[in-house]
């Protein structure tokens, strides 16, 4: 079976996700995919779903609209941060690390954060931080 929106490849169905409340990268990717127990988030940026327009306002304020953008896919998704088992973290320099950590760890008090990767690569439209999600649909 195959449409828009839905796909089986034998005994796993995936079904293509979208929250108005976030960046959705383009035509060809979806904002996320379910499939069997897990969610995976494409890559956001820091966007504002409210104006629709790109934010370039420092790594730190970057890192919270990003984080902030896939609280509301969670949300729209049923779930919670507690529910992401891995991040992947991609920055426009490694410089940025330090304070993009600390703007990061206000959203993970918990004791259990996700498993993450942080690499550094040129990001589409000069931004600083795009971070992929991969997430646990089971309770």
């Amino acid at each position: 079976m195959l449409d828009a929106d839905i796909w089986v490849k034998g005994n796993r169905m995936n079904r293509k996700f979208e929250s108005g409340k976030a960046y959705i990268p383009s035509p060809t990717v979806s904002q996320a995919v379910i499939s069997g127990s897990y969610a995976f988030i494409s890559g956001q940026i820091s966007y504002d779903a409210g104006t629709g327009e790109y934010v370039k306002d420092g790594i730190a304020g970057q890192t919270r609209r990003v984080l902030g953008n896939i609280q509301g896919i969670l949300r729209d998704m049923g779930r919670t941060l507690q529910d992401i088992v891995y991040f992947d973290i991609t920055l426009s320099s490694m410089e940025l690390f330090g304070e993009m950590d600390r703007a990061y760890a206000e959203f993970f008090p918990f004791t259990c954060p996700p498993a993450r990767k942080t690499v550094a690569s040129e990001i589409w439209g000069g931004m600083d931080i795009e971070i992929s999600a991969i997430v646990s649909m089971t309770d």
